[in-house]
C-alpha cells in the first residue's frame, strides 16, 4: 500500500489553501441560488426522506419539470451546511476546499502506486492547482464532482 506522511498532506493542503482562499469570502452565485437558497431540501423542518425524492434543485422526480439530476448525497451535505450555518456562504466554500484537498490528497495516494515518490507529489501539486477545479472548488454546487 502506498504511505504518505504528514509533510506531503501539509504541503498539499497548504498548497489548496493558497489558491482557493480568496473563494471563502465570495457569495453565492449563479446556480448556488436555486440549490441552495431557493432548495428547501436543505432546511430542517424538511423530512430527509424528500432527499431521496426530490432531484438536485429540491423538485419532485416526478415532475415534468424536474432536471432529473440526482444527487442526494451533494445535496445531503448541503444540509449539513445548513445546519451548521444556515444561509453563510463561507461554511459552503469551506467544505468544497476542505473536500478538494481531501481529493488532492487521495490522488497522491493513487500516483504513489504507479509514480516515484518525487513524481507523485510534483502530480499530486500540479493537481490541486489546476485551473480546471477552479469551478468545482469556487461554486458551491462544484461539490457534486468533489463528491463524485
Amino acid at each position: 500500500m502506498a504511505n504518505i506522511n504528514l509533510k506531503e498532506i501539509t504541503l498539499i493542503v497548504g498548497v489548496v489553501t493558497a489558491c482557493y482562499w480568496n473563494s471563502l469570502f465570495c457569495g453565492f452565485v449563479f446556480d448556488d441560488v436555486s440549490a441552495i437558497l431557493d432548495n428547501k431540501d436543505l432546511h430542517p423542518s424538511t423530512p430527509l426522506k424528500t432527499l431521496f425524492q426530490n432531484d438536485f434543485w429540491g423538485t419532485p422526480m416526478s415532475e415534468e419539470r424536474s432536471h432529473k439530476s440526482y444527487r442526494p448525497l451533494t445535496v445531503l451535505t448541503f444540509r449539513l451546511n445548513y445546519l451548521l450555518s444556515e444561509l453563510k456562504p463561507m461554511s459552503y466554500h469551506l467544505l468544497n476546499m476542505i473536500f478538494h484537498a481531501v481529493v488532492s490528497v487521495i490522488f497522491l495516494k493513487v500516483c504513489k502506486l504507479f509514480l516515484d515518490n518525487k513524481s507523485s507529489v510534483i502530480a499530486s501539486l500540479l493537481f490541486a492547482v489546476h485551473p480546471i477545479h477552479t469551478e468545482a472548488v469556487t461554486g458551491v454546487v462544484g461539490r457534486a464532482e468533489l463528491l463524485s
